[in-house]
């Protein structure tokens, strides 16, 4: 009986403190509008990968050879 009669109490005192600045339903539309933006600059990126160049496995030297390096090194 406490139980129902403070159910009551609190469901009669209930009201909106802050009410929003647009309608619910455009916030999801907004934030999926977002993400779909997002989507599509990572989506822009994939093909960035197959740009690089292969890694090759020679031993390309840089300079004459002169200079306090041995030969081999």
């Amino acid at each position: 009986m406490l139980n129902t009669s403070l159910v009551l109490a609190a469901a009669e005192g209930h009201h909106v403190v802050n009410e929003l600045p647009i309608p619910t339903v455009w916030y999801g539309i907004i934030v999926f509008a977002l993400l779909m933006a997002a989507l599509l600059a990572t989506m822009s990126m994939r093909s960035r990968a197959l740009r690089l160049p292969e890694p090759t496995t020679a031993v390309q030297h840089h300079g004459t050879g002169h200079g306090s390096h041995t030969p081999g090194h």
